[in-house]
């Protein structure tokens, strides 16, 4: 890496693709030109590796941070791998029936397990769920084999969880955060249209910031050198961790209050624009 370039974490929905899960072209030349300008490019999502498509996985990223944090891949190395305890798992799987949430998942590197109210979203949402390059890596929790005497918790190796509720919600996302703090760290999710309680789970203590830190730190390169990209809640921490903060036009959950340069919205060539400001390109 040139002495000057930088290490930059960009968020992947409603930041580097929009809800189409379309990269705008003048991401994908900006992205390109600032590589080729010595610096170094990581996806840093929510999603578990499993989850990105090839489409965006092949514009040739330096590495992913997945699952919220709690993955990182250089190339074909896993730098760090983080999963959830399977106590927190059993733990939030037995709140989740006690108050009627019916749609969870829980993610990692080996899929996604999901709940037969998630798996009734994702069918009514006609998502390409049971067929292409996603199709090996979903499960149905009911149809996971448990052993006598064991748990769902034990047997499943997941890094995330995420839940949205009925629209008229039981517990408020407040009362889900609260409830399951001892085992995990609750943000808001990307299910805002659908219900006001929705979240990510993330393990206590691992998150986007202490990705772009630890990455950072296996890299060598100094946190001041670090740039994240984002748009929402699920982004806060690894604005706040990186040296330069970039909010998209788009964003919500308040995070441009708070960072260091607010660009164009995505479809306004927002990443372009925030690379351009920023010296990459």
């Amino acid at each position: 890496m040139a002495s000057n370039g930088k290490l930059v974490f960009i968020d992947i929905d409603g930041t580097l693709a929009d809800d189409d899960h379309i990269v705008p072209e003048s991401a994908k030349k900006a992205c390109r030109e600032a590589q080729a300008n010595g610096h170094r490019l990581f996806i840093c999502t929510g999603r578990s590796l499993p989850k990105i498509e090839r489409n965006i996985l092949d514009l040739g990223f330096d590495g992913v941070v997945s699952v919220a944090g709690a993955q990182a891949n250089l190339g074909d190395r896993v730098l760090f791998q983080h999963f959830i305890p399977p106590e927190a798992i059993d733990a939030a799987t037995a709140y989740f029936k006690r108050h009627d949430i019916e749609s969870y998942q829980w993610q990692g590197a080996d899929g996604m397990y999901i709940s037969q109210g998630y798996l009734r979203h994702l069918q009514a949402k006609k998502s390409a769920w049971n067929s292409g390059e996603f199709a090996k890596y979903w499960h149905v929790i009911d149809d996971v084999e448990i052993p006598e005497g064991s748990t769902l918790g034990h047997v499943i190796r997941a890094s995330k969880g995420s839940y949205f509720s009925k629209p008229d919600p039981d517990v408020s996302f407040e009362d889900v955060q609260r409830d399951l703090s001892p085992w995990f760290t609750t943000v808001h999710a990307s299910y805002d249209r659908i219900s006001p309680n929705n979240g990510e789970l993330l393990i206590n203590g691992v998150d986007k910031g202490t990705a772009v830190r630890d990455v950072a730190a296996a890299l060598g390169c100094d946190i001041a050198d670090t740039i994240a990209i984002g748009d929402s809640d699920n982004d806060t921490a690894m604005l706040k961790m990186a040296g330069t903060s970039v909010a998209m036009g788009n964003a919500i959950h308040g995070i441009k209050d708070f960072v260091d340069i607010v660009t164009t919205d995505i479809h306004d060539d927002g990443l372009a624009n925030a690379f351009a400001a920023l010296g990459l390109v």
